[in-house]
């Protein structure tokens, strides 16, 4: 056989499988999406750089792995299906997935699922990809998660546990997102750049991020990309936010590049918005995420209001934790009002009333909460490699602001440790290696670590009142949260806490 006619039936194999998918998807597609995506697809062909020769634009679509971007997964394809079935050729589709440790191998799984039933594996037009750190190779189903991403993800929950005193979203969201947009900007540089950026938010939500990070850049005088500058300038600003923010929550020389953001991009891309051709919910695409898609809801992934991150679950947990010890009530108090919480979130985001349902029949009563107490615990060692000591030491955050609450810690977790001699050490006045051990055992911090805490500020929470300190900005201008009234066992009162998750 010639490689010419071997090429030529190779390619017409592809096509082949993406004419079947297209036929087959189309079965799962209410005739309101089907137009909406015809409409999109004229959009998108008018918007694209090379109009002419449509396979010499490359589009970046972010991927999460989760339900609603499953689901953009599965429209943008369709859409590039329809491109192709009227012209013969389409653009090059540029997928890729933000991975941390939290991210189980149920996620990748849902992901494999979700690219074989778009026949996008061995599809020349798409290019699917996965981000580790700094590291971008191609999806495969078993790839594993490098050991430095793993550590940097352990280092990120405790040093941003320690010094927001374990709220919810700071410990193990504001590192991530950050993470999440470097991965953009290395995904929009990779191989020569892309043309488009294909995103699903409203031209409102696309402002507001922008003002969101000028708004970041101020509270830390970073310098400020100049408006015009496009997603560069977007990328550019919020690195500058992450070199700030990553110095003060690890020090200065902990700043390493996956701490910072990409934006010394091959070219910039245009943006394409979808958000006005289709609706995300889950209910109203349930068969295709089901049936079609086999997306499977994992019992620790789907947490809350997260289908792709095991760590709500974790926000519980640690809810459960603070009710136990810091405020001496019981565990099952804790994750009930977490749990109150994060139904509502869930019903805000208009989740279908039988997943809101399977969730909240996981904690309906002490016995199933004893049993997902124990799957979080576990889900913390290994994710993390962290233990119930460790993750109570976090919620007390006793090394902060010189051992503000070090005796507190000390006194109520019956650990004996000499306070004087504790302070020393994290003071610099005298080492002891045998100390600074047992404290790693009883923290998951190192010795600078440790450190570092002990010389950074408390930050202030929403109940009092307002800072100039950056961090505590960014903690009170934090959504999804929420004031709330608990028993407090230590002073036989009722106080008044934030929480907050996901």
């Amino acid at each position: 056989m010639q490689i010419n006619e071997f090429i030529s039936q190779r390619k017409t194999r592809k096509m082949n499988n993406l004419s079947t998918m297209m036929r087959e998807i189309e079965g799962y597609l209410t005739p309101a999406i089907i137009d909406s995506a015809k409409r999109c697809s004229h959009r998108l062909l008018a918007a694209l750089p090379d109009s002419e020769h449509l396979s010499r634009n490359c589009v970046l679509l972010a991927y999460g792995g989760g339900k609603d971007s499953s689901y953009m997964v599965a429209y943008v394809r369709y859409i590039q299906g329809l491109i192709w079935q009227q012209r013969g050729d389409t653009f090059r589709l540029r997928i890729s997935t933000n991975r941390h440790a939290a991210m189980s191998d149920s996620v990748m799984e849902n992901i494999d699922r979700v690219y074989r039933a778009l026949a996008i594996h061995h599809d020349a037009f798409v290019e699917s990809l996965i981000v580790d750190g700094q590291q971008i190779r191609p999806f495969e189903r078993h790839l594993p998660l490098p050991a430095s991403v793993r550590q940097q993800n352990r280092s990120d929950v405790l040093m941003n546990g320690h010094r927001f005193r374990a709220d919810a979203r700071s410990t193990f969201c504001n590192a991530c997102n950050l993470s999440m947009v470097n991965s953009f900007g290395l995904a929009a540089h990779y191989n020569g750049g892309v043309d488009m950026i294909i995103t699903g938010d409203s031209p409102q939500e696309q402002t507001a991020y922008v003002a969101w990070a000028r708004h970041l850049s101020r509270l830390f005088d970073a310098p400020t990309a100049e408006k015009d500058q496009g997603f560069r300038g977007f990328l550019q600003t919020l690195d500058g936010v992450a070199l700030r923010y990553s110095a003060a929550i690890h020090g200065e020389e902990a700043v390493t590049p996956a701490r910072r953001i990409m934006h010394q991009l091959a070219r910039d891309p245009l943006f394409f918005n979808i958000y006005q051709d289709t609706a995300y919910e889950a209910g109203a695409h349930w068969a295709l995420l089901n049936d079609f898609m086999r997306f499977r809801f994992d019992p620790l992934m789907f947490s809350f209001s997260e289908s792709d991150c095991g760590n709500p679950t974790l926000m519980a947990h640690i809810r459960g934790l603070r009710a136990e010890t810091l405020l001496q009530r019981s565990y099952a108090e804790g994750i009930r009002e977490y749990v109150r919480f994060a139904l509502g979130l869930m019903e805000q985001k208009d989740f279908p009333p039988q997943l809101i349902a399977e969730m909240a029949a996981r904690y309906r009563d002490d016995a199933a909460i004893e049993q997902q107490r124990q799957r979080a615990a576990r889900f913390a060692e290994e994710t993390f490699g962290l233990d119930d000591t460790q993750l109570v030491c976090m919620i007390y955050s006793p090394f902060i602001a010189q051992g503000s609450q070090l005796r507190s810690w000390l006194t109520q977790q019956q650990i004996g440790l000499g306070e004087a001699a504790i302070r020393q050490l994290l003071a610099g006045e005298r080492d002891d290696a045998a100390l600074a051990q047992q404290l790693g055992q009883l923290s998951g911090l190192d010795l600078a670590q440790l450190r570092h805490c002990w010389r950074s500020s408390q930050v202030s929470s929403l109940l009092e009142g307002k800072s100039a300190d950056p961090l505590s900005r960014v903690l009170r201008f934090d959504p999804h949260k929420a004031v709330i009234q608990v028993n407090h066992g230590v002073l036989q009162d009722t106080v008044t806490e934030v929480i907050s998750g996901r």
